[in-house]
């Protein structure tokens, strides 16, 4: 990110709208709207439709009988399935996505798709995918998130409460809103909904700052507190600088960290010729922050989740390939061991590692498949296994079919 984030790039924790390249990160059309209406007679009918709908209760949708999705909805959905990064798939059904009719913006309609995954989850094109595991601890909230740009603010979501009947969006002013929503039958057995934010509600004041749904009988059912994009996009403005070096793209620096004192640690260059680098500086108040070709951030190389020496990622840089490591002070050096057998010593320094893979490792049979860590009396004291299927993740010259519209590296 740099200094030019516009606001329309930052989304909350939440949901998105129906542009469905937002909900999913692989996913790689724009954004396609249906069903626009260019008579204001029509409109004006459609409107008394909508109220008329409502004031009988929220729309019910039999997902069986609904219009199934066209090739290009079926393909975004088979996109996620099969772009998915390994254990991570979420066992989707492309084919039988379905068009989901009942919601409005601005008195038109707006249609989202639903597909369903062989476990009893669901993905849609506003709120993301729900696994079956997730319905649990889904049943007391409402996934609702706000999206922002300069132009608008809109509220989306989803909820699993079979029993809800009114769904609120409160204001920081003390006012509130009812928002419309349609519940989609099983297999999906799930609400959906969205909502344009009025004008005199996007200001600090009186933002939106929470969602609660209720049953017929005004029962509380779930609640959910929605997180400020706006604030969040100054958050990171003040979490990151743009800087640059002789010879590198631009660097995101943390803010907290102190420029002057800063040290690279390492000056690499990958095979496809591009310079990768690592720096540390000391954190303002104590602690350290790192930057570089791998990211950036301010923490401690000590505090590695569950108790391991590694915690390792790969990175995908285009046209080449990156190892990029923490490690504990432990660690004396690691071993990076590949598919052919071959093993090459790798030296951290401060406690950190980047290392831009040759790309003689790069095809299936030569690839990283583990990482071990020793000790300065040469003890193992840590190792992790590397996978070597990830698709789309090592750069090929000839990229592999997959259906949908997709072709990836093996």
């Amino acid at each position: 990110m740099n200094d030019e984030l516009q606001l329309d790039e930052v989304l909350s924790a939440g949901p998105d709208d129906g542009d469905w390249t937002d909900v999913i990160r692989r996913a790689s059309r724009a954004r396609r709207r249906h069903g626009i209406y260019s008579a204001v007679l029509l409109a004006a009918l459609v409107m008394v439709g909508i109220a008329s709908a409502y004031a009988l209760g929220h729309r019910i949708v039999d997902f069986n009988t609904a219009e199934k999705g066209p090739t290009n909805v079926v393909n975004d959905f088979g996109e996620l399935e099969v772009s998915a990064p390994e254990n991570m798939t979420p066992g989707l059904l492309p084919d039988q996505a379905r068009k989901i009719p009942g919601l409005y913006l601005d008195g038109k309609p707006y249609v989202f798709y639903v597909a369903p995954t062989k476990s009893g989850g669901f993905c849609s094109t506003i709120g993301g995918c729900v696994g079956v595991n997730d319905r649990p601890g889904m049943k007391d909230r409402v996934l609702g998130g706000l999206e922002t740009n300069k132009n608008f603010e809109r509220l989306s979501g989803v909820f699993i409460e079979k029993n809800a009947d009114r769904l609120v969006l409160s204001y920081a002013d003390g006012t509130s809103d009812d928002v419309p929503f349609v519940w989609v039958t099983e297999p999906i057995e799930a609400g959906f909904f969205v909502l344009d934010i009025p004008e005199a509600h996007q200001t600090s004041a009186n933002r939106p700052t929470a969602l609660a749904l209720y049953d017929s009988g005004g029962e509380l059912l779930a609640n959910e507190a929605l997180r400020d994009p706006r604030a969040m996009l100054e958050m990171i403005k003040r979490e990151m600088v743009n800087r640059s070096l002789p010879g590198y793209p631009h660097l995101s620096v943390p803010t907290e960290a102190i420029w002057s004192e800063r040290k690279q640690l390492f000056d690499l260059r990958a095979d496809d010729g591009e310079r990768v680098g690592l720096w540390v500086a000391p954190k303002r108040g104590g602690g350290t922050c790192v930057w570089g070709s791998a990211g950036f951030g301010c923490n401690d190389p000590s505090q590695i989740k569950d108790g391991s020496a590694l915690g390792f990622g790969l990175s995908n840089g285009g046209s080449h390939i990156t190892l990029d490591d923490r490690v504990r002070a432990n660690v004396a050096w690691i071993e990076a061991r590949f598919q052919d057998g071959d093993r090459i010593e790798l030296v951290p320094r401060e406690g950190f590692l980047i290392w831009p893979i040759p790309s003689r490792y790069y095809p299936l049979g030569h690839r990283l498949e583990e990482i071990v860590a020793f000790d300065a009396g040469g003890h193992v004291v840590d190792r992790q296994r590397v996978s070597t299927t990830e698709r789309g993740l090592y750069p090929c010259e000839k990229p592999k079919d997959y259906g949908y519209g997709v072709q990836m590296c093996p």
